[in-house]
């Protein structure tokens, strides 16, 4: 449970601690878990709610898109680094650079998920460096260390189906999702995993760049 982050670091380590014992040549990490979280103006989001409880959910919605996010890709690279090639992807989203009125909370979690993630992407690069001037003794290749921040698109998923019907949302976006629904004009999920393994296959993206569906 992402959810759950006092039990978070040993979850976690179970899952990232055969890596250390096999022989992998490659190791991908695809980093989709999140929600939407309350939706609703900035101002009054869960006001029917009391402070403490409020404040829970705001806590809450932050801890699973941000903190667990973020701390899986941290010790994923940590512990791939002596893999020699490893692919960290995260799933972003417009709403990492676009700010959506009424989806405060999941935009503010998208915009940190990618600005962690090129941060990372940084740091690996300025390690390689260090490393080719053997300023370094660490055994990693982190040449072949690089990260990708994916926005999908808007896709025909359950989430969507809740952003369409719901009535915290803003009219102008409730009405988008709702339309694009119906009319079928999402992006079906198929054809962005197909866009992302294209891009994946090709290799020829910045670390640390953010590419979008409608980019490629």
């Amino acid at each position: 449970d992402l959810a759950d982050i006092d039990s978070l670091p040993q979850n976690v380590t179970k899952i990232l601690e055969p890596l250390a014992n096999e022989n992998y040549n490659s190791c991908l990490l695809i980093n989709n878990a999140g929600s939407l979280g309350p939706l609703g103006k900035a101002t009054s989001i869960c006001d029917e709610e009391s402070p403490s409880v409020s404040l829970r959910r705001w806590r809450d919605t932050i801890d699973f898109n941000i903190t667990s996010s973020l701390w899986i890709s941290s010790q994923f690279a940590k512990a791939t680094s002596h893999i020699s090639l490893v692919r960290v992807i995260n799933i972003s989203s417009l709403c990492a650079s676009e700010p959506f009125p009424t989806m405060s909370l999941y935009c503010a979690g998208k915009a940190a998920r990618d600005m962690f993630h090129a941060v990372l992407a940084k740091e690996q690069i300025s390690q390689s460096h260090e490393e080719k001037e053997g300023t370094t003794t660490t055994t990693s290749n982190p040449t072949q260390f690089k990260v990708l921040n994916y926005a999908p698109g808007a896709c025909n998923t359950a989430m969507t189906d809740v952003l369409a019907e719901s009535t915290d949302l803003g009219n102008e976006l409730q009405q988008y999702f709702s339309t694009s629904r119906d009319k079928h004009q999402l992006v079906r999920p198929d054809d962005t995993a197909a866009k992302l393994v294209g891009l994946l296959m090709k290799d020829e993206f910045e670390s640390g760049t953010h590419v979008d569906y409608w980019d490629v």
